[in-house]
């Protein structure tokens, strides 16, 4: 997907009405907008010459000439590429099939999420950095995530946790103070315990970082550095494993991030944790 609709997709959520709108059809049907005035594509939307330009300035354009331009760029790179990759999977499938899907997806999966990348992935890294320990809060497939997380951590000798269980994910929140780092990982961001938990590392004076895919969320009312993921899950379920592939994404940043900034040398941490490791292979 072209960065233009990855990042008009996430800003949906959260726009205004009027903004909405417009937002909306010019997602449904970019080429017809590329060929429309700015009367014409304000009469079209029910929107008004003022709501356009004031979503425009929203991408970072100066006014609806470049949001056009832009529009007319994206319906000729979709015109050279072809019809945007089908990557449902069908009983008629062969597994070359599924392989192809499955790759593109998350292919797909990370290039738009490196769209929605910041100056907030500096302040993450840079957070923990500072932090005396780091503490990650997911529920579900998410918690797989930050278990993984939690390990890659441990290895280097950080202070650091992980909890399965809903009740102790609140314990280990209200735990927290100033100094601590509280990482959440979920999707939409409505995840009870996860906003709850914290809510209350937020409350007790913890830096909250989390991890998910909407502009417009109960857990970013308690979150200093949000990042975004951008995926659409509409699947049966909401099983759609790419969203755990972004997620790893973003986490191995960080933790590659935290390694090469932190003023400190990791080398002898990760040898003994190796060793420790080895010692439980069978010979």
């Amino acid at each position: 997907m072209n960065e233009l609709m990855v990042k008009i997709n996430f800003l949906i959520p959260g726009l205004p009405r009027a903004e909405k709108a417009f937002a909306q059809a010019l997602v449904e049907n970019p080429e017809a907008i590329a060929g429309m005035t700015l009367a014409e594509a304000a009469r079209e939307t029910n929107s008004s010459d003022t709501t356009i330009v004031r979503f425009c300035k929203r991408l970072d354009f100066h006014g609806y000439t470049e949001l056009r331009h832009a529009c007319i760029a994206y319906a000729a790179e979709m015109e050279q590429n072809g019809a945007q990759y089908d990557e449902n999977v069908r009983s008629t499938d062969t597994m070359d099939d599924i392989i192809r899907k499955v790759f593109q997806s998350n292919v797909q999966t990370l290039q738009s999420t490196m769209v929605m990348a910041d100056n907030n992935y500096q302040k993450a890294v840079d957070a923990l950095i500072r932090a005396k320990s780091i503490h990650f809060f997911g529920v579900g497939d998410a918690f797989a995530a930050c278990q993984f997380a939690f390990m890659k951590f441990c290895r280097l000798g950080v202070e650091s946790s992980a909890e399965s269980d809903n009740m102790m994910q609140l314990m280990r929140a209200n735990n927290l103070g100033p100094g601590d780092v509280a990482l959440a990982v979920s999707y939409e961001g409505r995840s009870r315990n996860v906003v709850q938990a914290m809510s209350i590392a937020k409350k007790r004076g913890a830096t909250t970082i989390c991890i998910t895919k909407m502009s417009k969320s109960p857990l970013l009312k308690y979150t200093d550095i949000p990042l975004f993921i951008a995926i659409s899950d509409l699947s049966v379920g909401r099983d759609k494993v790419t969203r755990r592939v972004a997620d790893q994404f973003i986490l191995d940043v960080l933790y590659l991030g935290y390694i090469s900034q932190k003023d400190f040398d990791f080398a002898a941490s990760l040898k003994r944790s190796q060793v420790a490791i080895d010692c439980n292979k069978i010979k």
